[in-house]
């Protein structure tokens, strides 16, 4: 959006500006979703956790971004991520009503929704189509990648290694050889009962 459309809608809607320092919650999974939220300086932890509560993900994510705005509205309006500060950060709230005005009112900004939410959509339906490797350490990869809103930067996985084994249906020692296969290639760091992934897209490359 311009500077003059901004200026427009800053002087004629409610917004709101938060400074958030480093290591509070912005918004925690299960929070209802009432406002579009956008980190607008900082560096943010995001954390995700299978429904079992048997592995959870840790990602980082930087300004100029979006809080899950698919949650505004739909089915579930509650977040399914832990969204922490991992810096002091910059978040601006649009309260749900002033959206829908906004979307009225502005033509660029209901267009700019509608994409992000639309690419979002287009992204989950062709998951499940694509070719699934047959090597174990692509499938582990893989796997990650499904879990992650972006597929880049730093990654955070705790899970233990029968958890893993049971979801790549192999066995323990053969996840074990992989895992350490990729440890040794640099893709990845192993602790007990944590991966880390230092740039995920080395390990998709």
């Amino acid at each position: 959006m311009s500077k003059n459309d901004l200026a427009t809608i800053v002087g004629q809607r409610k917004f709101g500006f938060h400074k958030i320092a480093e290591g509070k919650a912005v918004v925690k999974d299960g929070d209802v979703c009432t406002s579009l939220r956008f980190l607008i300086d900082g560096e943010l932890f995001v954390i995700t956790e299978a429904d079992d509560h048997g592995y959870l993900l840790t990602e980082e994510i930087s300004a100029p971004n979006i809080l899950q705005p698919e949650h505004i509205f739909g089915l579930s309006q509650r977040y399914s991520r832990t969204f922490t500060t991992k810096t002091e950060c910059g978040i601006l709230a649009i309260d749900k009503g002033e959206v829908v005005k906004l979307s009225e009112e502005s033509e660029i900004f209901r267009i700019n929704f509608l994409n992000i939410l639309s690419t979002q959509s287009q992204k989950q339906q062709r998951n499940p189509w694509h070719i699934q490797p047959k090597e174990l350490d692509k499938r582990i990869s893989r796997f990650i990648e499904m879990h992650c809103i972006r597929p880049v930067g730093r990654k955070t996985l705790k899970i233990k290694m029968e958890r893993l084994a049971h979801e790549m249906n192999d066995s323990r020692l053969d996840i074990s050889k992989a895992l350490n296969k990729m440890e040794r290639e640099k893709l990845l760091i192993l602790h007990r009962g944590l991966i880390e992934i230092p740039a995920f897209e080395q390990l998709i490359m």
